[in-house]
């Protein structure tokens, strides 16, 4: 038998990243396991939570930020739902890659034989930032596959802020601890996140960034805003949560644009945070994305 493909420029770095990636995954409050799903993109990772026979709910996460970073939320959204954390494909996790990824279409493709695969037909889609892009363009894409759609800081409505791309650029490219650490204060994230450590999660950003061979294809697509017929065209029930001190792009506006063109939409500002909202305020977060699942349970 050949051996198993990598992703990473070595196997000392890939090493190293799936320790941290198993250390990191330590911190998951609630029962878990993992699972691999084969398609001609590559080998997608997922992380599943929650009652098997409950509704299922698709989590798609941050830029570099692997499914770990669900570790805030994760106890609440699997008490009533199946939950499935994705290692989004062509970033550093668990994932890996085949056929790269070259632009939105093969973006909704992956997703779509991912949840093909996982025997889903119809889910509740949540994306956090680049993961909200994601979901945003897969709901476009696929309408009739979601039930409903939570976007949380996400990618999708407007540019994003040139300072939010020239300091993650920078992150990416000259990856150290130091230039991770300083991304994510001006973010807005600390240390400790309610009684969560996330210095683990920090960890394995860098250690990703600095390891993982992300194709160049893949890297290269942008998260560009949906037109405006496109967000008409959403016809599920949508959820749009944002910090009142969000860093990604303009908060009010995102909100505003959302509101006045998708058709079945709720949506509202959270008070004292800015692209750490699913972090900082994860309780207040949690319960309003349950309350806007609850007529699935």
């Amino acid at each position: 038998m050949g051996a198993r493909a990598s992703a990473f420029a070595t196997p000392q770095g890939e090493a190293e990243f799936v320790a941290a990636y198993d250390a990191a995954l330590g911190l998951w409050p609630v029962p878990y396991e993992e699972m691999d799903v084969p398609s001609r993109f590559g080998t997608t990772h997922v992380v599943v939570s929650g009652p098997r026979e409950a509704p299922p709910l698709v989590l798609l996460h941050g830029f570099m930020a692997t499914s770990l970073m669900w570790i805030p939320n994760i106890a609440d959204l699997s008490r009533s739902h199946r939950v499935y954390a994705i290692d989004v494909m062509g970033q550093p996790g668990k994932s890996i890659p085949g056929e790269p990824v070259r632009n939105a279409a093969d973006y909704a493709s992956w997703l779509a034989a991912t949840l093909s695969s996982l025997r889903l037909e119809r889910v509740a889609l949540l994306g956090m930032s680049f993961g909200g892009w994601l979901a945003l363009n897969y709901a476009a894409a696929a309408p009739e596959r979601i039930r409903r759609l939570v976007l949380l800081s996400p990618g999708g409505l407007l540019p994003i802020a040139r300072q939010f791309i020239l300091r993650g650029m920078l992150m990416m490219f000259l990856p150290t601890r130091l230039t991770v650490s300083s991304f994510m204060r001006w973010a807005g994230f600390t240390v400790i996140v309610g009684e969560t450590d996330i210095r683990r999660m920090y960890h394995l950003m860098y250690l990703g960034m600095k390891h993982f061979l992300a194709p160049r294809g893949t890297l290269r697509v942008p998260a560009i805003p949906l037109s405006d017929a496109e967000l008409r065209g959403l016809k599920m029930p949508v959820l749009l949560l944002l910090g009142d001190r969000e860093v990604l792009c303009d908060p009010a506006a995102a909100l505003a644009r959302a509101r006045r063109l998708i058709p079945d939409f709720e949506g509202e500002l959270v008070a004292g945070c800015s692209h750490d909202m699913c972090f900082s305020q994860h309780r207040i977060v949690d319960a309003r994305v349950l309350a806007f699942l609850r007529d699935e349970v």
